[in-house]
């Protein structure tokens, strides 16, 4: 990770928000470009370095968590941890391609020390307060003055082999709030969402002129603060 990968400024934003969400945009910002789950991805500790027996198992989103909140910095063992596509296995084949040990190891540690170093990062467990949707509406009118945010339109889908299956559309603050309500912080990424003037259309030409999933995101992360109780 260098400095190119998230600005200063980013990091300082995301200080002011969660750890858990900090430590999801960070890894979703690396991991992303990789084809890396850190959801579904796992760091396999063997229970000794001559048996084949996993004695952990946890997924790297997890993994990194842990270290943040510690405010520790790992010290893994070749032959003993190992990063997997897989849950409990140490075979060869369920090796991850594109991210060794060392690899996800320094990675942790970046994350680490940004959000550790001073100022550091709220590790309290802090919880969303919304009153109603019109406050999330009103807090991104009040990021996007010239936009008009009630044609802006989230839509996920999956591509198939007859073009693309809509899973779900809804409109941005509707979406945000339905995650807040959860208790959530939404961070948009990935090919299967799309910003668009039209609801429950996935076509290019529907696409918004002026927003991309990344001002999204970008936007949500200015606004979270706010909502933090």
């Amino acid at each position: 990770m260098s400095d190119s990968f998230f600005s200063n400024s980013k990091i300082l934003l995301l200080k002011r928000i969660r750890a858990d969400f900090a430590v999801e945009v960070l890894l979703a910002e690396r991991l992303g470009k990789l084809g890396i789950n850190p959801h579904k991805t796992y760091l396999n500790t063997l229970l000794d370095i001559i048996g084949t027996d996993v004695s952990e198992s946890r997924t790297l989103f997890d993994e990194t968590l842990e270290w943040v909140e510690k405010e520790t910095l790992p010290d893994y063992v070749q032959g003993i941890n190992g990063v997997f596509n897989r849950q409990y296995s140490f075979k060869p084949e369920y090796r991850v391609k594109g991210l060794n040990l060392i690899e996800f190891e320094r990675l942790i540690i970046d994350i680490v020390r940004w959000l550790t170093d001073a100022p550091s990062i709220n590790l309290s467990k802090r919880s969303i307060k919304v009153s109603g949707i019109e406050e999330v509406h009103a807090a991104l009118k009040y990021r996007l003055p010239e936009i008009n945010i009630d044609n802006l339109y989230l839509t996920s889908f999956v591509t198939q082999a007859d073009g693309r299956k809509i899973l779900q559309s809804r409109s941005l603050a509707e979406d945000i709030f339905a995650h807040f309500q959860q208790n959530e912080i939404p961070y948009y990424h990935g090919e299967g969402v799309g910003v668009y003037s039209v609801a429950y259309s996935s076509r290019e030409f529907h696409l918004h002129p002026q927003l991309t999933i990344k001002d999204i995101s970008d936007l949500v992360i200015e606004i979270a603060p706010q909502f933090l109780i």
